[in-house]
């Protein structure tokens, strides 16, 4: 039986036969911080040899453990020659129980480790002093501790090796376990991957992506109105689901009202909200606005902040602009769309009998549509009809979305609105 003897921690070195040399900085960090965590004791002793100086001894297993309370020592947390239990072994065995250490070894299962950090979540540890005891990182203890969620019968199954970690981490979505189950036995073999799962458990759901969701601002919105969100630790991708659908269509609702209440103002005869482009619009009769010739003094104006326009959208795409010139652009682009605004107009015939569409766009940003009027309502000046109106609505869709992408989100296009007063 190997004799277990306390060496100073700086009488001992790191070994050459010891087959692994490199240990990342991350690593014994997090070794250093689950032996503070259990009092600087080392659950596993060090194997040694003597070394080649009298009272000297290299360290050929438990290398990392070694860095680690050189760490410790090198904060003033444990004293240089801090004892350190060790099991001493012959210079003969040296390389083949240090391959064995580092070889050998098996990581610990993803469900031990659930149960682990469980037991101790159920203590009343926080998830930081779970993640420094065991030396992980508190994302892995979250994703750990998420396994709760999925049904025992799934567990064992992945136990037994009959899922993989990705399938099995697909069911956190979920809390449902008699769900779970029948997902899992429903779907074919052949499509059983995590999306799958995850796309089954999730029918009625709203992803965080969805545009409606994004229309209302986020998850961020819908949860500072009380709304639930489920979130999956192991999809980056999506920053969770709604499952409070009637919460979301009433935030929808008023978001939509709202800007319906500034279009009604116009004089429109009527005003709807839709939550998409509503069917038939192609087949609407539609008036659009005419045009109205702006005065000398507004036109003065107007050909001023076009040019001024002009110029900081050359100093910012040339790269010469100033931190401000961002917001003097916008602040000109407001001026420009004001007076744009004034060279055109809808007639008062128009407005008595047509209307106006408060909707999503397919991208899930507000479009307002105006001058539709409705079968069998009084006409007057027709400006264009059926499939005129679908191609209209569909070129400003694709045109907001192209400048999107163009600038970075903004709502300019490489004309911007100088464009919108040339035309007139």
């Amino acid at each position: 039986m190997t004799e277990t003897i306390t060496i100073p921690l700086n009488k001992l070195d790191a070994d050459p036969k010891n087959v692994r040399k490199t240990y990342t900085a991350e690593g014994v960090e997090a070794l250093a911080a689950s032996i503070r965590t259990d009092g600087y004791r080392l659950l596993q002793n060090l194997v040694v040899r003597k070394g080649e100086k009298k009272g000297r001894y290299f360290v050929t297993a438990g290398g990392r453990r070694r860095a680690a309370l050189l760490l410790l020592a090198e904060g003033g947390e444990i004293a240089k020659d801090f004892p350190v239990e060790c099991k001493e072994r012959s210079g003969e065995d040296a390389t083949g129980i240090s391959l064995s250490e580092n070889v050998m070894r098996e990581d610990m299962h993803p469900v031990d480790q659930y149960e682990a950090f469980n037991a101790l979540a159920k203590e009343g540890k926080e998830i930081a002093d779970i993640a420094a005891r065991f030396g992980t990182t508190e994302t892995i203890v979250r994703k750990r501790l998420a396994l709760a969620r999925v049904s025992p019968v799934l567990l064992q199954m992945f136990r037994d090796e009959d899922m993989s970690f990705a399938q099995l981490s697909a069911f956190t979505v979920s809390d449902d376990h008699q769900l779970q189950v029948e997902v899992w036995s429903a779907l074919p073999s052949w499509n059983r991957d995590a999306y799958s799962i995850r796309r089954a458990l999730t029918e009625e759901l709203v992803a965080a992506t969805d545009k409606r969701v994004q229309f209302i601002g986020g998850l961020a919105a819908y949860e500072a109105a009380g709304g639930a969100v489920r979130r999956d630790l192991f999809d980056e991708r999506n920053a969770g689901y709604v499952t409070d659908m009637v919460l979301l269509e009433k935030l929808m609702a008023e978001k939509l009202e709202a800007a319906a209440g500034t279009v009604r103002a116009e004089g429109w005869k009527w005003v709807e909200c839709r939550t998409s482009m509503p069917e038939g619009l192609h087949s609407m009769e539609r008036h659009y606005p005419e045009d109205v010739s702006l005065s000398e003094e507004d036109q003065t104006v107007l050909d001023a902040a076009q040019a001024e326009y002009d110029e900081l959208a050359e100093l910012i795409e040339s790269g010469a602009a100033d931190d401000e010139a961002e917001a003097k652009l916008e602040e000109v682009e407001k001026r420009i769309d004001a007076l744009t605004a004034r060279t055109e107009a809808y007639s008062p015939e128009t407005l008595a009998n047509g209307g106006a569409f408060v909707m999503l766009d397919y991208y899930g940003r507000l479009s307002i549509e105006r001058g539709f009027v409705k079968p069998g309502q009084c006409r007057g000046n027709r400006r264009g009809r059926g499939r005129r109106a679908l191609a209209e609505y569909r070129k400003r869709s694709k045109a907001r979305n192209s400048d999107r992408h163009a600038f970075g989100g903004s709502d300019r296009g490489p004309d911007g609105p100088q464009n919108r007063s040339a035309a007139h």
